[in-house]
């Protein structure tokens, strides 16, 4: 499970479609889709019902959300300290 592919699912949730979110990313609706497809079978749930051609959320993808928007701050967070510190060419 790679961060980029929890962003592509926290960005379907936000704009409630895999097109709206692929326009919103710049990536390929097929190539979004494939990596829902992937994280769902990773994590072995649905996290979007389809339903009369329009995407909702399941009771998974709900459970996923808030998980998924603290893994994402805290990659983020984590990020941002280490391009704070000194760059040192040994371990310490």
């Amino acid at each position: 499970m790679e961060i980029r592919t929890i962003r592509y699912f926290l960005k379907v949730v936000d704009t409630g479609s895999v097109s709206a979110a692929s326009y919103a990313l710049h990536v390929a609706e097929p190539s979004l889709s494939r990596q829902i497809r992937q994280l769902e079978s990773f994590l072995g749930c649905e996290l979007f019902v389809r339903h009369r051609g329009r995407l909702h959320i399941s009771p998974a993808g709900v459970r996923l959300r808030p998980v998924a928007r603290d893994l994402v701050t805290r990659h983020d967070q984590a990020v941002a300290l280490m391009r704070t510190l000194p760059e040192r060419s040994e371990p310490a």
